[in-house]
């Protein structure tokens, strides 16, 4: 017969710290599980409360946005057994995502979603004043619906009531959707693809490879720079998460904005087959909550893979800054320092593996966007200001999570590259306890190091940004100045 038994031990290593273990034993797995806990939260160890803060404020709220997109169990972080209830949800939950994912890449595509058509979207509809009549009209022609572009069709027999001065708008053609390959579905097929390995490889790791790297990063972080630099990196770390919440909703917001124009409609599903009057309220709000819901879940994809990708940018930018500093100051030993970047090319690498796949994948995803939301601004003869409010912040959202994600790994190449001028300096000057072969050595050691932060397989580096953004900015002011891209804007 076997029981289950617990044991609570308290513990005193420092007369002001007092420590309960407490340690579980579950016969049915036949494993102990302990947990430690400070009474009075005052732990001799900074590094200990840095972790413990960095884990509370900044991995337990990623953790549970790896819960939202299903890319997570839950309760994974439990220390009891997960009831069967939760193992179900946690089998029927990556499923559910995985439906609204699909309902949103196909439902985008049957409305054309964003009004990201270059040639109808950008045109101000054609509006023809009528008088009253009420007749008995009787014709012979052939019916023709909304989506011919033309007005309803007279039934024979039929009262077709006007009111005076009425005003009916002439609607352009939707029997199908332009470009549309390259405006949803290529985009559509990186953005599954980057679900598919997020979910694999945060399912796989459970997000490891992040709390390792803080270990790492805090642990050996200079005794002089640790007590400000590292809550300067926790905070930056949580500016980066608030910033990816507000990026959300701005493009949640932005969407629904589209949809307002619209008057949360398409014309597609909710007409009247006579009249073409949009009607159906209850339903069509039904679908813009869907709709709503499978962009949010979208986007925090987008967030999660960008937030990711960023606090581990970060993360080797500070272990970078701790080793430079101990060489700058000549207070380590050269073999030392040596294993430490040894180290940091490692936490790189794993940066460049799946993590840099993810991204380079949602890269050309954002770049898309970004070009189209520049192209459609640009080329809009719609005047009316709710039109020029959802253009801008289109284009702001996607070039802003761009310009965001390249500029984190152009920043770690930039940093990186320090160490080697840092190698020529101590070759010129000297260093302690170290011979020229010695320093030879460390030359050929960083040069051969690879330091660097790569998408699509390509270094990042600041000048190749700058030199492509400064190129992109003057072949656009040619094509305008040439009118190569024409537009009736004032100020293009």
């Amino acid at each position: 017969m076997t029981t289950n038994s617990a044991l609570v031990v308290s513990i005193s290593n420092y007369p002001h710290n007092n420590t309960n273990k407490s340690i579980n034993t579950d016969d049915e797995f036949d494993c102990v599980k302990v947990e430690i806990s400070d009474l009075d939260n005052s732990c001799p160890n900074p590094t200990t409360i840095s972790l413990m803060k960095c884990k509370k404020e900044i991995l337990h709220p990623f953790r549970k946005l790896l819960c939202l997109i299903g890319w997570r169990p839950f309760g994974a972080d439990s220390l009891k057994r997960s009831s069967i209830f939760l193992r179900i949800i946690n089998i029927f939950y990556p499923i559910l995502i995985l439906i609204l994912l699909l309902f949103n890449y196909t439902y985008e595509i049957i409305i054309c979603q964003g009004k990201l058509n270059v040639v109808t979207d950008t045109q101000t509809t054609t509006t023809v004043q009528t008088t009253t009549t009420t007749t008995n009209f009787v014709t012979t022609s052939s019916p023709r619906n909304q989506s011919a572009g033309t007005w309803a069709t007279l039934q024979p027999g039929l009262t077709r009531p006007h009111t005076t001065n009425a005003s009916f708008t002439l609607m352009a053609k939707h029997a199908e959707c332009g470009h549309v390959f390259t405006t949803y579905i290529l985009p559509d097929i990186f953005h599954f693809v980057a679900f598919i390995i997020g979910f694999i490889y945060f399912r796989v790791t459970e997000g490891e490879p992040m709390y390792s790297l803080m270990e790492k990063v805090f642990i050996h972080a200079d005794q002089n720079i640790r007590q400000f630099g590292v809550n300067r990196a926790i905070r930056r770390l949580k500016l980066f998460m608030l910033i990816g919440c507000v990026w959300v909703l701005i493009s949640v917001a932005t969407h629904a904005l589209s949809n307002a124009m619209n008057d949360f409609a398409h014309t597609l599903f909710f007409h009247d087959s006579q009249y073409h009057i949009v009607k159906n309220k209850p339903e069509r709000y039904i679908l813009f909550t869907i709709d709503i819901l499978c962009l949010l879940i979208s986007n925090c994809i987008h967030m999660a893979i960008a937030m990711n990708y960023a606090c581990h940018c970060e993360m080797i930018l500070f272990y970078c800054k701790a080793i430079r500093i101990r060489l700058e100051e000549k207070s380590v030993q050269l073999l030392e320092a040596m294993k430490r970047i040894l180290d940091l090319g490692v936490s790189i690498s794993q940066l460049n593996s799946a993590a840099s796949r993810m991204m380079s994948i949602l890269i050309i995803f954002f770049l898309e966007r970004t070009i189209l939301g520049v192209i459609l601004l640009i080329m809009n003869r719609i005047f009316r200001a709710d039109m020029w409010v959802y253009r801008s912040f289109y284009t702001v959202v996607w070039f802003s999570i761009l310009a965001f994600c390249l500029t984190q790994a152009a920043r770690v190449t930039s940093k990186c590259d320090k160490f080697y001028r840092i190698s020529l300096s101590m070759r010129v000057y000297g260093y302690p306890n170290t011979n020229a072969n010695e320093l030879d050595g460390f030359l050929l050691f960083l040069s051969k190091a690879e330091l660097r932060a790569k998408l699509f397989g390509l270094t990042v580096r600041p000048g190749k940004i700058i030199f492509l953004g400064i190129a992109t900015l003057l072949v656009l002011i040619v094509l305008f100045q040439t009118s190569i891209i024409s537009s009736e804007n004032f100020f293009f």
